[in-house]
């Protein structure tokens, strides 16, 4: 598995990845995004990457600098964190281990730069099955919160607890 940065020629594919029943699940209430705009960010603190498998895309991750990222969805956080979503599109490839493969590229990823000293996530609250996805990797709860009208579960995976898994 590779991630390789999500272009402007991603925009359909991921239109139509994220209309699909699993992966809305995920976001509840929060309409898709215009992909056109999403990808035309050129910003040093958005890092869109498409997953592929042997040159088949199979799922996308968004990693921002939640204190830096335009929208300020995440609100007043401290600085040195990453933040991600993450889905697999196909719901076949659901189970494969493939979730696995593309989350620890993307906590390396995140963790790339030195100063990076953790990453915050936000799955729904009812998302139970991605809640325990995160705490395998070591993410712990942090708070609720609510954002636009989505109640979620915030997590926090520290670098520190990030090494001990060897996941370096």
């Amino acid at each position: 598995m590779i991630l390789r940065r999500a272009t402007l020629a991603d925009a359909a594919l991921l239109d139509e990845w994220r209309r699909r029943p699993h992966v809305q699940a995920g976001y509840g209430a929060e309409a898709p995004p215009d992909w056109n705009e999403e990808l035309s960010i050129n910003e040093d603190w958005h890092d869109p990457v498409i997953a592929e498998i042997d040159g088949r895309p199979i799922g996308y991750a968004e990693i921002i600098d939640p204190a830096r990222e335009a929208t300020h969805y995440w609100g007043d956080v401290e600085d040195n964190l990453r933040a991600f979503d993450i889905f697999i599109a196909d719901d076949t490839d659901l189970g494969k281990g493939y979730g696995g493969a593309m989350m620890r590229l993307v906590l390396a990823r995140c963790f790339a730069p030195p100063g990076v000293a953790a990453i915050i996530i936000d799955p729904l609250v009812s998302n139970t099955r991605a809640i325990r996805f995160y705490e395998r990797f070591g993410f712990r709860h942090d708070r609720v919160q609510a954002f636009d009208d989505n109640e979620c579960a915030v997590m926090r995976l520290t670098r520190e607890d990030w090494e001990k898994t060897g996941a370096p």
